[in-house]
């Protein structure tokens, strides 16, 4: 928590967090986490690919202002995925 608080700057506009890691099992508090990038006024983003089917995720209690998701996690095909994002946020293509 302290390591994010003191990476954010004026200048964050988004924070990106994995929700769980695949390697070491590593679960992070993403619900405590978006909160310290609400109180910054940064978008929180969390990956959410290897927690989605291992621990409840709520994007309305939780905070989250993005969420991504890969399809064979869910028993979709390989190759896709998903890209929550809450009312409200206007994302700028790049292409």
């Amino acid at each position: 928590m302290e390591d994010l608080k003191n990476a954010i700057t004026k200048d964050t506009t988004l924070v990106s967090i994995m929700a769980a890691n695949n390697e070491i099992g590593t679960i992070q508090p993403i619900k405590e986490l978006a909160e310290v990038a609400k109180e910054a006024g940064a978008l929180f983003h969390t990956d959410a690919v290897q927690a989605v089917t291992k621990m409840p995720l709520d994007v309305g209690k939780m905070k989250i202002d993005m969420l991504s998701l890969s399809g064979h996690k869910v028993h979709g095909p390989k190759g896709i995925g998903a890209l929550f994002v809450r009312k409200g946020i206007r994302l700028r293509p790049l292409i």
